[in-house]
């Protein structure tokens, strides 16, 4: 471990002890933060320490300008400039000690060569310029700055030809500020396409700070945005378990409406695979076909396939589908770079809608692969079709929602059948300024014709209900003041009763029911369960209290809310259908005492639940997720959640976490974070990172220790960065945690 830690120690002083360049600043026409206009200072982001400025303009001079302390033409044309040399041209301007030649044909410079145009800037030694394709112009001792993107080059040697390539022998490449060089590009050749946005570059050495970290026979990089076939950069790793790991991405850009990425992957003790993504982009929309294949030595293959659509053929008609498979048999491959994952269930559906504002239909076709045959596999749809219709006005408001679903057990061991869902909601608005007072009808109505494999028999079932609802409010404001701004609060008592009465379920089935965590708004909800398979039964009466406060520019600061249910009856329709009015599945007369707090400010947020029992005194659910940056830079972010007495044991939880990034400097950050689990009485999750991050490059170094999907404790080391303007490059933990909120794809700042 101490070997370890001296080698990280090692890289991070050669990374970031960096050589100063402040004598070359002005070489590159480089002016710091502090000498800029407030507008060019707002277009740096918070780590660059200056901008390029490009003061060279072009002129209204035809043909071509030559000034100097002496000019001397000669029998054969050969013109001489000595001394404060001189030659402006409209795209351009060349100044030297010295400078010969013919003008439209070539011109020597020697001494302080300076090439500027609209978007470069060329230095060197001496340099040959020609205005015809029998030779390049070519520069020694070279410096070269492309303004818009803020790459430069240093060479012995640099060429451009007529068609804009940059050759480049013995120097490197870099988009980091003069001098704050975090990583350069060396190669024995350098091309440079500004046409085509791409270089490629032979013998190259990737070097961070002083030290190099990847060598590569041939490379082939972006100095823009655009879309190039070629290598994209690699990703490695190396575990004591799986030794050597390696994947080498290839984008094919195989029309502008179309491309691909082939990615081979290599892992010395696993085996090797290749992962292809391919997406096309038609007029209506795109399509994307992934998939993984890893040969693994001890499992054989394993391969993981998707394929989505989303098509919008005009404004009413749209179609789409998803195509997911594991044909390897509860194999999944090891390394594995596109988004397909390891599921219980592959959805396989397709879809066809048609959308007229307040009319919609859809068609739904779905089923599925479970890989394992010991899982439960879901009802699939052969097909379901939704179709709903509203209308609105100012008083009255219609909804109108029907489902008809073929439901088909894959398994064939139990039970399965069409349903048919009818829900029609009317309902009235009668408003003023400060009340406002809602009834309103709920009729529901089920058909089953089902199909029982145990018994090998068929029947059917139906069930008509009507539910009615009384929604009411009152609306009181008032203005204050805070500190000296003028803010608005304001007060809502609610007021709900509903009446849904009992209706035996007995022989209707569970397809989809579902019952939902108990909240303030679901309280105020004309249903008692999710998916139309249950009909719950109630009379209830809901009271809720609720205030706002609005700054002076109307902003949403805080919102409080606090309500409880009172049950008039009880109830005997259960998640599980079985409804004897006899027995009572609930029989409580009150709900918790159902709270819910929220902030919203410049530094803080916070968003609070609390669900707490009168009758017993108890706490069953209380939830914060809090955001906190006291200070510039510093972030908190802290979550609880206590989670007790629910239907399922398994969904009881205890936890919290505390994540955090302090900055050390303007440069570095140190992050942490820290999960616990009460009811298993241990960590879950600890992280200890450092990050390091400038104009040019971010790097962060974290040590993991984490429970994964398959309860067992896993640990490990990740080093990941981004070399801006060039790739990025490393290994992160799958798991999501705070060093992504630090990492951030590589985006500037947290």
């Amino acid at each position: 471990m101490v070997k370890h830690l001296r080698t990280y120690a090692l890289f991070f002083q050669s990374l970031f002890i960096l050589p100063l360049a402040q004598a070359q600043e002005s070489q590159w026409d480089w002016a710091p933060r502090e000498s800029l206009t407030t507008e060019q200072q707002a277009q740096l982001n918070q780590y660059c320490q200056g901008s390029y400025i490009n003061a060279w303009q072009a002129t209204n001079i035809k043909g071509t300008n030559l000034t100097a302390d002496l000019i001397v033409r000669d029998k054969d044309g050969v013109i001489y400039l000595q001394g404060a040399a001189e030659i402006i041209q409209p795209q351009s301007t060349l100044s030297a000690n010295k400078i010969e030649g013919i003008p439209d044909q070539y011109y020597r410079a020697s001494g302080n060569v300076t090439l500027r145009s609209d978007n470069q800037l060329i230095r060197s030694s001496s340099s040959y310029i020609g205005n015809n394709d029998s030779e390049p112009t070519k520069f020694n001792d070279a410096k070269f700055l492309s303004y818009d993107s803020g790459a430069r080059v240093e060479a012995k040697s640099l060429s451009r030809s007529q068609d804009g390539v940059v050759f480049i022998e013995e120097g490197f490449f870099t988009t980091c500020e003069p001098n704050q060089e975090s990583w350069k590009l060396y190669g024995s050749s350098i091309e440079l396409d500004t046409k085509s946005g791409f270089g490629t570059a032979k013998h190259v050495q990737i070097r961070v700070g002083e030290l190099p970290i990847f060598y590569f026979p041939w490379l082939r990089f972006p100095i823009d945005d655009t879309r190039q076939t070629g290598f994209l950069f690699p990703s490695f790793g190396y575990s004591s378990s799986d030794g050597l790991s390696f994947s080498t991405p290839f984008y094919w850009n195989i029309a502008p409406n179309y491309d691909a990425t082939i990615t081979p992957q290599f892992i010395q003790e696993k085996g090797e695979g290749i992962d292809i993504e391919f997406r096309h982009l038609s007029p209506y929309g795109q399509t994307v076909y992934e998939q993984s294949t890893f040969s693994d030595k001890d499992e054989g293959q394993q391969t993981l396939i998707k394929l989505t659509s989303a098509q919008k053929f005009n404004q009413y008609l749209n179609a789409g589908l998803v195509i997911e498979a594991n044909p390897t048999e509860d194999r999944y491959p090891e390394a594995n770079s596109t988004s397909i994952g390891e599921k219980d269930d592959y959805e396989r559906s397709a879809y066809f809608a048609f959308n007229n504002g307040n009319f919609l239909n859809k068609v739904t076709y779905l089923t599925y692969q479970t890989p394992d045959d010991s899982n439960d596999k879901p009802f699939e749809w052969l097909p379901r079709i939704d179709s709903s219709y509203r209308l609105a006005n100012s008083f009255l408001d219609i909804q109108i929602d029907a489902q008809y679903t073929d439901f088909y057990d894959p398994e064939e061991d139990d039970f399965d059948g069409q349903r048919t869902a009818l829900n029609e909601d009317i309902k009235l608005d009668f408003s003023g300024a400060w009340w406002r007072l809602t009834p309103g009808v709920l009729t529901q109505y089920r058909d089953y014709n089902l199909h029982s494999y145990t018994s090998n028999t068929d029947s059917n079932a139906s069930v008509g209900h009507i539910t009615s609802y009384i929604d009411s409010s009152l609306l009181f404001e008032r203005s204050f003041s805070n500190d000296q701004a003028r803010w608005r609060q304001t007060l809502e008592p609610r007021l709900s009763y509903l009446n849904s009465p009992f209706e035996s379920q007995d022989q209707i089935p569970d397809f989809d029911a579902s019952e939902p965590t108990m909240t303030y708004s679901q309280a105020f909800s004309h249903t008692r369960f999710n998916g139309n398979d249950r009909i719950g039964d109630t009379e209830q009466v809901t009271l809720g209290l609720e205030s706002r406060l609005y700054d002076e520019n109307n902003n949403e600061k805080w919102a409080f809310k606090a309500g409880q249910i009172f049950y008039l009856e009880d109830r005997y329709v259960g998640i599980d259908g079985d409804s004897d009015k006899d027995t009572a599945v609930d029989d409580s007369k009150r709900s918790d005492l159902l709270t819910s707090a929220s902030y919203n400010g410049g530094r803080y947020s916070l968003t609070g639940n609390l669900n707490y029992n009168l009758d017993d005194g108890e706490v069953n659910l209380a939830q914060l997720i809090a955001s906190m940056e006291p200070v510039d830079d510093i972030k908190i972010n802290l979550s609880y959640l206590y989670s007790i007495n629910n239907t399922d044991s398994d969904d009881d939880a205890k936890q919290a976490s505390i994540g955090s990034i302090f900055p050390i400097n303007q440069n570095w950050s140190m992050f942490t974070q820290y999960t616990y689990d009460f009811l298993e009485d241990e960590a879950t999750k600890q992280i200890a990172g450092l990050g390091y991050e400038n104009c040019c490059i971010k790097v962060s170094m974290s040590y993991q220790d984490w429970l994964n999907d398959d309860d067992e404790f896993d640990r490990g080391v990740f080093l990941q960065f981004t070399l801006r303007g060039l790739s990025n490059a490393g290994n992160a933990n799958s798991e999501s945690s705070i060093a992504d909120t630090y990492w951030n794809q590589g985006k500037v700042g947290y």
